[in-house]
Formats: structure tokens, C-alpha cells, sequence
């Protein structure tokens, strides 16, 4: 037995997804906020699928359940931690690296006890971040190197939109999103994030 759908009930069905969803949701949010306050125009630049312009990096210790003695340091983004000042095991570790407020950096642990340093890379045309060579280290399995983000799929929506790269997919849900608030009288267009130069923002005037 065939089963047979028709080219609109293929669209209406990719459309029926997350991405479209989350993104009309997060502009909207933004656009009673920013309207409160007496705003007439919402820029989204960051924060969703389509726009998103800081990345994560997660680097990860490849030592269980460390310890340190004295007062090694952590060497990160360009700052120095001082570590030992509450104790010395993985929970004291990770409490004076937060205590530490390093922009766009969380310290944690996985379920097998190894450090996990996660780092929000700031807008900007390169994300990464370096670990430099602390004396901490060794004790925590950490090595002295330049981290890159993995570029988020907003890269690929800019792309796309800029013409050098070719999904229909995506081209869908971008007009999906374009549609939704200018059916609402809503005037919508896409600008290019000038930090980056590789990501967009959404622009929605009222």
C-alpha cells in the first residue's frame, strides 16, 4: 500500500517544528519587554537558533576526583586564578573558580568527577578561549591551549541568508519567522551582527 502526502502537506509538516516555534517565541518575549518599557523597535541578536552570536566552549580535566595542594593557579581568558583558598579538593577547585567571576565562565563537574570549565565566548569574529599555562594543570588534567567554539548553526542561517550557502530548509523557517510577525503588522527584517560578521540579528519595528 503507497502512502502519498502533497508537496504543501510535506512543507506543513517540516514547518511543525521546534526551531520555528522557539524563535517567534523568543522575538515576541523580547518585543513585550522592550514595548513595556516604552519602546517602539526589538533587536535580537543572541540567544536563539537562528541568532545566536556567543557560543559555548566546554573544556573538560581529564583527571578524576583531583586535588591540589597549595595554592596553584588557573590561567584562563586572559585571568589568573588562585586556587586552594577554600580547600583542595574538586568541589573547593570548582567554588574558587566561580568565586573568581571570570566573564562567561562556569565551573563544574560531570558524573565522573572531572573538572568542566564552561566558557561563553563573547561576540566576536573568532570564538575561543585560552588556557594558559597555570600550575594547576597537571593536578586537574588540563593542557595549555587555545579552545575554539564549534560554529553554532546560526552561521549556517547567516549563510544562507547572505546567498553563500544553499538550504531550503532553513531559508523556510527563516520566511516562516518573516511571515508570522508581519502577518501580525509587525515590520521585520535581518541585520548582520557587526562583532561577528558571521551571524544576524532580528530586527522588528511597531
Amino acid at each position: 500500500m503507497s502512502y502519498n502526502i502533497s508537496a504543501q502537506q510535506a512543507k506543513t509538516i517540516a514547518r511543525a517544528e521546534p526551531i520555528i516555534l522557539d524563535e517567534t517565541y523568543a522575538i515576541m518575549k523580547q518585543i513585550v519587554v522592550d514595548a513595556n518599557a516604552g519602546g517602539y523597535q526589538t533587536i535580537v541578536t543572541d540567544g536563539t537558533t537562528m541568532t545566536e552570536s556567543t557560543p559555548t566552549i566546554t573544556i573538560t580535566g581529564t583527571t578524576i576526583n583531583p586535588t591540589i595542594t597549595g595554592t596553584p593557579t588557573l590561567i584562563i581568558a586572559g585571568s589568573t586564578i588562585t586556587l586552594g583558598t577554600t580547600g583542595l579538593n574538586l568541589n573547593s577547585i570548582i567554588a574558587d573558580i566561580n568565586d573568581a567571576s571570570v566573564s562567561g565562565l562556569v565551573a563544574s563537574k560531570n558524573s565522573s568527577n572531572q573538572l568542566v570549565l564552561t566558557y561563553t565566548a563573547p561576540a566576536a569574529t573568532t570564538w575561543s578561549v585560552t588556557v594558559g599555562a597555570g600550575t594547576v594543570n597537571t593536578d586537574v588534567g588540563l593542557t595549555a591551549q587555545t579552545h575554539t567554539a564549534t560554529n553554532p548553526d546560526s552561521v549556517t542561517y547567516f549563510q544562507v541568508w547572505s546567498g553563500t550557502v544553499s538550504d531550503r530548509g532553513k531559508q523556510d523557517q527563516m520566511k516562516q519567522v518573516i511571515d508570522y510577525f508581519e502577518n501580525l503588522g509587525y515590520t521585520i527584517e535581518r541585520l548582520t551582527t557587526t562583532a561577528t560578521n558571521k551571524t544576524f540579528g532580528w530586527r522588528v519595528s511597531y
